[in-house]
Formats: structure tokens, C-alpha cells, sequence
């Protein structure tokens, strides 16, 4: 019989016990007066027996939480001499089950050392870390840490491996468990943080150093800091996991390196601060705030332990990872602009002007030029990407109000036809290209067929360029059949795993927070998720309720057109285009919420038709144009929730997924989390040759804001060199914009107008299809004067 069910069956005891306990005490005759006067006395009685049988039998369970309560608030400290002999008082009787004991307390600490080892692996791919890296884990107390990291990066794979602690109980703990272990190549010191000496030169050799929930424990935090400083290797990495309080005002760090969920609320601040106090744990903001001013950040996450009382006691704790500022400097030296500002890093978060945005893109500073000039100006890269072998994201100031609005990405998927649009744009290696990002699918497709010298990427978003770098970071780090599980199928069970073991060292600090906390969104079905995946929930339901599923299922199979077709018209379209749907579609807040339609577009199509016109202008050619199996992808995406092998995106079928991993494609990418003017406004005069700008200036009103978007349209001529072409899609034949691109020096022309019954693409969306040839610069008075 097991030991668990030999427990359970004991506690049968406990009833039996109290019952033989209520049958004495009602023979006991000299209690019968003080039941008669305390009536309560007998049910009192009867729970301490039955409290006391009840811990007598489940003494396993209970003996680490009595210890535990008693050890920290109980207990006696006394008087000590030095900091060892308190810590000695403290841990000495608990030593044994602190590890039982601080589970649920000390959260983090596996993430921490998940995030680590995958650093290690992709620093010692990349030939920057030696094969055998060095690991000291400062006030590592029974090893717990140690043996953890085994499951993430193999002992034995490291040179050697220094546990420093000053509490010789715990120290004792852990020469144990690595004596049992066989693991030779660790060290256990019981010294000071700050004064520790190794038996072996290790000044400027370390790899990595390792801080769970210790640095708020030591008294004199200034030099064990300055020690770690000291003892990394220029790609040494130092990890930490700890308890915090925020300061009132924002840290220092969030000026270079802004992140989410710092903040705590002033009782959080004063109370967490006082509770630890009485242990001796200090949680003045200053000990991180110092850490984060000597090293770089790599990741940062801000998270809170809902401890024993879910959502009521929330301690925050932090999970970091730094790197050494020589590090960064080196990267600073590699990032010098030579041959035009194609190579444009990271950002300066402090251009000035009037949005809310702030204007976030970095700004190419004096000296920098296009078009061959050299220029020996370096891009300053902030420490939050020095880590990153491609750095694709550009820094950003996330708790800006144009960024805060976005809780998630709109769109999970892009609407807009590549294969169309490689058509009418002539790419190649040469170009330099401004997209908006949506979900990242269409550059995705440029970069596959062209491999252009650069794609800068924009969105007010932050989440739509989490999506992206997502995507890109994946691609990087996984396998094929992991990638198509993503975001072929829609559903990977491991993706919690792949993040933080596989995917973290490639994704910046703001992506990688994110996805942290939205780990679930590849649980069940990812495209079902952010804004767009509301409009796959109600054809889902409404399929259902109107009983078609199976006809939709069978539409998405068949084997030719006449069939697809067929369907359609038979018992489709009935359901879709039916008066109740025709109501919703009427409503511009569902037009919003549900399909990403703004209230500008829609009056855009209602001048020229009704709304129904426009939905079956929409969807009646398509089943007529080719088959959902094995060609259209967006629409068997919406029925299906998922994509196949013969319906799917380019860059989800094997061969373009290869040719993404195995070639520089992927570095020509740059994300910029910002504004299309701003982000113009950040880029130099003739820089770029092919813009694509999708619906974007559908969203404008032609009465309240037209002078915004033609400075916008201005920003494009600037921007743009001489022939260079702007392609925009809309839900009009003739948007009204038109004229602004042709005062700007454009020549406008349409690449496709929409016919009723016919289709443009494969999507057959939007009205028209535009591009706008510059043939000439305006000067920048006329333009600021008009």
C-alpha cells in the first residue's frame, strides 16, 4: 500500500477518536455541573481532542509549517556579535526543511535560472561563452538552486560551480546534497558575499552569478555588488531573484529601460517594507535601483506572489537578468553606422514633439548619412538590448498613454494579400521598406521573397510587434515542427517551456514580459485570441447555432470549385448574410470590436453602398476564385481557427521557414513601437524606396483631421528617395486622400478596383488597391504653409 493512502486512511482515526472521547466525557459525572452551566464546553472539548488527534496523525504534514511559523515569528533571535551568528540563530533549527518550507514563498527562482541557462546555451552557440562556463551562486544557501539548474543546463557542463553562503547549517545542507549528487565540480563556501576568496583565480573569468532572494538580505549590499562587477566576464550574465518595494517616483532604470508593473501602491510600499524589516530583510528600493546602475538589463519581470491568501496578500518580487556594461560597450563599438543609416539600432526616447507618443523612434544623430557617405557617429545601444545576438526591437516607452490604451494585439493574423502585393511591388535586396506591422505576416512574405536590406516595421501597438518578434524570435530558436505548432495549428501544450527555455535569449525585455504573461495564449487555439479572434468566436457560435457547421467544414475540403461553390450558395451564405447579421454588421461598434472596421472606413463604403452590398461585394467572388484547401488561407483560417500544410501562410511551410532561419532575411527586420509620423520623422531624407501602408489612412476623418495626414503624406516624400512608391489599400474606389498624395508630388494610380462580382486577391476586402509614385520633392515651406 503507498504512504499516501496508509495517511489518508489514519485520519479515519481521527472521527473514531472523538467519538469514543464524546461517549467518556458523558459518563464522567463530576462534569455534568460545568456542562450545565458552559454549554458550549463539551463541543470545545471534543474539537481539541480532535485538533490534537488530527496533528498527532498528520505530523508529516503539518511539522514544516508549525516549524516554519515558529522559526520566523516566534522565535527568540537574541543578541549576536556579527551578522553569521544571527543568521546561524535563525536557520539552525530549520535548516532541514527550509527547502519544504519556502516553496510557495520564494516564487521565481526557477523561472530565474530557466532564463539563465537558456542565455548560457545561445551565448556558448554563439562562441561568445566558453563551452565549460564558471557559476558562482552567492548566498546559495542548502543548493537548492544548484539542483534545480541541473534539469535546465547539466552540472557537469559547467568548469566549476561556487556556492557561497555565510550560514554554516545551510552550508552543511547543501555539501550534503551534492556529495549524494557525485557532482564534483562544485565548491561550498561558508563566507561573506562581499570578501569570499576561491581557491582559483576567478577575477574577470565568471560566466554567471546567481542572487535568490539574498541581496535584500545583506547588510552591506554596496560591495557584494561591486563584487559581482568585478568577478563577471565581459559576457558574463547576473541573475536575480528578490523581494522589492518600488519608490514612490519611477526607478532610474525605467528612464533607459522602461517596465511593466514596477509601480507598487503606497500600503504595498510601506507595509511589505515594515514585514521584512522585522526579519532583517531590506526592501528600500535603492539595493536594485544601485544593481540596475552597474550592470545592463537583459530581462526584467515584475510580478507578485499571491501567498496563502490568493489576490489579497500579493508580495512583489522581481526576476532580473544584467550583463556586464564592458558587454555593452562592445556592442556599442559594432553597431557604428558606415555605410547609411539602414542600420538603425535603438532608440533615443526623448525626441520632442507634440503627440502623446512622445515620439519614441530613435533619431539618427549629426554625421549620419545615406547613400554611401561614411560616417563614424555611433548608435548608442541602451542595456536592455546588448544581449540580444539580432536586435530587431527598437526601445520604447511602454507607460505612454498612445500604448497603455492596447491591453492586447488586434489583429492575430493579417488580412492584406502578399501574393497580390509582390505582384504590383518590385522588391529586391536594395530595398528599404516601412510596413505596418499588423501580425507581422506580410513582411514576412517580403522578406522571404526579396530578403530586402532592411524592413522597418511600425505600430502604435506594442503587442502587434510582441506578435512579430514572437514570430521572429521562434523561427530563430525552434524546431519546424514546434514553429508550425505555434502558429500553424494554433496550439503548443509546451509553449510556457519553449519561452523560457528556447525563445527568451532572442526576445527583448518588453516581448518577453508579455509573453510571460500570456503564456496561455497557445493553451487551446491562438488565432482565436486578441481582437480578431472575436470575430472567429462568433462565426464559431453562430455556425453552430444555425447549424452549419459541417457544411462550413466540408466547403474548407472540397476537392473543386463547383462543390466549394455550391455550398456556398446553398447553405453558407443563407446563415452569414442573414437579416439578424445583417444588423450587427450595420452597428459600427461591432464593426469595431469584432472585425477592426473603424467608424471613418465604414462611412467611407456607405457612400458608395450599404453595408450589405459591400459584405456580399466582399464574400460572393471569392468560393468562385479558388479553393480554401490548399489556396485560401484567410478564409479557411476563420473557419477552421487553425491553418493547414497546403493552406497556410508562406513562411509557415518548410520552406520558407528555412529559408528565414538559414539566411540573413531575418536581419534586415527593425520594430518600431511608435507612430507612422514620428517614426518617419526619425528616419533621414531619401532612405526609403518602398512604403506599404495597408488601410491605414482609412482611419483618418477627411473633415476633422486632414492636415494631419497630409504632414503624415509629407513625411512619406521626405522620407522617400525619388521614384521611391507608397502602396495603400481602401474601402473606397476613390478615398478621398488621393489628392493629398498628388499635392505632395505622388503620381497616384489604381493597381486594382473592385468590380461587383469579382475579386481583386484572395481576401477581396478592400475597394482598391493604390500606389503613389514620388516624382517630386516639395519644399518643406510650402508643405508646412499649406
Amino acid at each position: 500500500m503507498k504512504s499516501s493512502q496508509r495517511s489518508k486512511m489514519r485520519f479515519a482515526l481521527v472521527p473514531l477518536c472523538m467519538g469514543m472521547a464524546n461517549i467518556y466525557l458523558q459518563k464522567v459525572d463530576l462534569l455534568e455541573p460545568f456542562y450545565a452551566q458552559y454549554r458550549w464546553a463539551h463541543a470545545i472539548l471534543l474539537s481539541m481532542i480532535g485538533s490534537i488527534v488530527s496533528v498527532i496523525l498528520g505530523w508529516d504534514h503539518v511539522k514544516t509549517p508549525i516549524m516554519f511559523m515558529y522559526s520566523c515569528f516566534l522565535k527568540p533571535l537574541g543578541h549576536h556579535g556579527d551578522i553569521q551568528s544571527r543568521l546561524e540563530s535563525f536557520y539552525q533549527g530549520q535548516a532541514h526543511i527550509y527547502d519544504d518550507s519556502r516553496g510557495k514563498l520564494l516564487r521565481g527562482r526557477k523561472t530565474m535560472l530557466r532564463l539563465c541557462a537558456a542565455q548560457l546555451k545561445d551565448q556558448i552557440a554563439n562562441g561568445t561563452t566558453p563551452q565549460k562556463p564558471i557559476w558562482i551562486d552567492l548566498g546559495g544557501g542548502t543548493g537548492w538552486n544548484i539542483e534545480q539548474m541541473h534539469n535546465s543546463f547539466p552540472i557537469e557542463n559547467f568548469e566549476k560551480v561556487i556556492l557561497v553562503d555565510l550560514t554554516p547549517s545551510l552550508c552543511k545542507i547543501a555539501q550534503d546534497r551534492f556529495q549524494k549528487r557525485g557532482w564534483n565540480n562544485v565548491i561550498v563556501l561558508c563566507q561573506d558575499a562581499a570578501q569570499f576568496e576561491t581557491p582559483f583565480h576567478t577575477e574577470g573569468g565568471v560566466h554567471l552569478v546567481t542572487m535568490s532572494y539574498s541581496l535584500s538580505m545583506m547588510d552591506g549590499y554596496f560591495p557584494v555588488v561591486d563584487r559581482v562587477q568585478s568577478l563577471l566576464a565581459p559576457d558574463g550574465l547576473f541573475g536575480v531573484v528578490d523581494f522589492y518595494v518600488s519608490g514612490k517616483s519611477s526607478a532610474p532604470a525605467e528612464a533607459y529601460s522602461p517596465q511593466h508593473n514596477r509601480q507598487c501602491n503606497w500600503f504595498t510600499r510601506f507595509f511589505w517594507h515594515i514585514w521584512f524589516d522585522f526579519d532583517h530583510i531590506n526592501l528600500a528600493p535603492g539595493r536594485r535601483d544601485y544593481m540596475e546602475y552597474k550592470f545592463g538589463t537583459v530581462k526584467s519581470l515584475n510580478r507578485r506572489n499571491h501567498f496563502i491568501v490568493p489576490y489579497i496578500i500579493q508580495i512583489p518580487y522581481y526576476i532580473w537578468l544584467g550583463c556586464s556594461h564592458a558587454r555593452g560597450s562592445d556592442m556599442m563599438v559594432s553597431t557604428t553606422i558606415s555605410s547609411g543609416a539602414s542600420d538603425i539600432y535603438s532608440s533615443s526616447s526623448g525626441s520632442s514633439n507634440n503627440s502623446d507618443c512622445g515620439g519614441s523612434s530613435p533619431k539618427l544623430g549629426p554625421g549620419h548619412s545615406v547613400g554611401g557617405v561614411e560616417s563614424s557617429s555611433v548608435v548608442m545601444v541602451e542595456p536592455s538590448s546588448v544581449s540580444r545576438r539580432r536586435q530587431w526591437r527598437l526601445d520604447y516607452d511602454p507607460s505612454l498613454p498612445c500604448h497603455t490604451q492596447f491591453r492586447s494585439y488586434i489583429y492575430a493574423f493579417t488580412w492584406e494579400d502578399p501574393r497580390v502585393d509582390l505582384q504590383h511591388i518590385p522588391l529586391s535586396r536594395d530595398d528599404v521598406m516601412l510596413v505596418i506591422t499588423s501580425a507581422g505576416d506580410n513582411a514576412l512574405e517580403y522578406a522571404i521573397a526579396a530578403q530586402p536590406k532592411r524592413i522597418h516595421c511600425v505600430d502604435m501597438n506594442p503587442c502587434q510587434n510582441h506578435l512579430l518578434e514572437l514570430k521572429l524570435a521562434s523561427i530563430a530558436s525552434l524546431s519546424y515542427r514546434d514553429f508550425w505548432r505555434m502558429f500553424g495549428h494554433g496550439q503548443h501544450p509546451h509553449f510556457s517551456s519553449l519561452l523560457h527555455d528556447c525563445i527568451s535569449p532572442q526576445l527583448s525585455s518588453y516581448a518577453f514580459q508579455y509573453w510571460s504573461q500570456h503564456s496561455d495564449r497557445f493553451s487551446q487555439q491562438f488565432y482565436k485570441t486578441g481582437y480578431s479572434g472575436l470575430a472567429l468566436v462568433i462565426f464559431e457560435w453562430w455556425s453552430r447555432a444555425t447549424g452549419i457547421t459541417k457544411d462550413v467544414e466540408q466547403m474548407c475540403h472540397a476537392s473543386t470549385i463547383e462543390e466549394q461553390e455550391r455550398i456556398w450558395q446553398q447553405r453558407v451564405r443563407p446563415a452569414i448574410l442573414s437579416p439578424l447579421v445583417q444588423k450587427l454588421m450595420d452597428n459600427p461598434m461591432f464593426m469595431w470590436n469584432a472585425l477592426g472596421v473603424p467608424i471613418n472606413q465604414m462611412n467611407m463604403f456607405l457612400e458608395e453602398c450599404t453595408t450589405r452590398e459591400y459584405v456580399e461585394n466582399t464574400l460572393d467572388p471569392i468560393p468562385s476564385r479558388s479553393l480554401f484547401r490548399n489556396d485560401q488561407y484567410f478564409y479557411h483560417l476563420c473557419m477552421m481557427q487553425h491553418y493547414t500544410r497546403e493552406s497556410c501562410p508562406t513562411y509557415l511551410t518548410e520552406e520558407g521557414f528555412n529559408k528565414l532561419k538559414n539566411t540573413d532575411a531575418m536581419d534586415a527586420f527593425r520594430l518600431h513601437t511608435d507612430s507612422i509620423i514620428d517614426t518617419l520623422k526619425s528616419l533621414p531624407e531619401n532612405y526609403l524606396t518602398r512604403m506599404v501602408v495597408m488601410d491605414h489612412m482609412d482611419w483618418f476623418d477627411p473633415k476633422e483631421n486632414p492636415s494631419q495626414l497630409y504632414l503624415e503624406i509629407v513625411e512619406m516624400a521626405r522620407t522617400l528617395q525619388l521614384e521611391g512608391r507608397v502602396y495603400w489599400r481602401s474601402a473606397g474606389t476613390r478615398p478621398w486622400y488621393n489628392a493629398l498624395f498628388e499635392k505632395a508630388g505622388f503620381q497616384v494610380e489604381p493597381l486594382t478596383i473592385r468590380q461587383p462580382g469579382q475579386s481583386t486577391d484572395r481576401v477581396n476586402m478592400y475597394a482598391s488597391f493604390y500606389q503613389g509614385i514620388l516624382k517630386r520633392k516639395i519644399s518643406s515651406t510650402s508643405s508646412s504653409s499649406s
